[in-house]
């Protein structure tokens, strides 16, 4: 039982609520998954397994950390989703935009792709093949900030992906008017394909590339 509350108390770092309380709450959390492993070991599995099956069960330990932090001391501190999602989210999406904007400033002009459309020529889209060179440090960046805050995989690879989804809402948001023929000037279903795959498509890869190496369970907080 002791080894087992050793574990759970590496595992979920210091609450920061004082020696007697964070031992009251040790004692709980150990009792509490020690009736887990009793009932998984009751199905058969070996009583090591079983203690080990009982302490995967709590997927997010700095979660769980940051809700019995905040239940105890009656604080939000920071939301869990702000801290772990939207933070590096957004710091993702800030950063890919400036980098795409210096680019188009300082680097090589943007080159417009032309098509006909109806017997005219329009422009479809912008393609900035340095920009996405630069993509996977902006998503690397985003996971590993997500993780370290704690959050989950699914958090880490929505936070490396903000730049390309920001662009998909912007793109769904703006095709029911953008079709709508004003002043002979339109935009058709194919190149709304087009801009989803060079916008949205392409840079979800390299952001995703750059995201990887940090795509894991957090840390746990000490």
């Amino acid at each position: 039982m002791t080894g087992d509350r050793d574990l759970i108390k590496a595992h979920l770092g210091k609450l920061g609520l004082g020696p007697h309380r964070e031992e009251e709450i040790l004692r709980e959390l150990s009792e509490h998954l020690a009736d887990h492993a009793e009932a998984i070991e009751a199905s058969g599995v070996a009583s090591d397994a079983a203690a080990r099956q009982a302490l995967d069960s709590v997927s997010n330990w700095p979660a769980l950390r940051n809700e019995i932090v905040s239940a105890e001391t009656g604080e939000t501190i920071m939301n869990y989703r702000t801290k772990v999602l939207w933070l590096p989210a957004l710091f993702a999406l800030t950063l890919s935009n400036v980098v795409l904007a210096l680019m188009q400033i300082f680097g090589t002009p943007p080159h417009f792709y032309w098509f006909y459309t109806g017997g005219r020529m329009a422009p479809y889209y912008v393609f900035v093949f340095p920009w996405l060179i630069s993509q996977p440090v902006v998503g690397a960046i985003a996971a590993y900030w997500s993780r370290r805050a704690g959050g989950a995989v699914l958090h880490q690879v929505l936070a490396a992906l903000a730049p390309a989804i920001a662009l998909l809402g912007i793109f769904v948001l703006v095709l029911p008017g953008a079709m709508i023929v004003e002043e002979g000037h339109y935009l058709h279903l194919s190149a709304f394909l087009i801009l989803t795959v060079t916008w949205v498509l392409l840079p979800s890869v390299p952001l995703l590339l750059g995201a990887a190496p940090f795509l894991r369970k957090p840390p746990a907080q000490s």
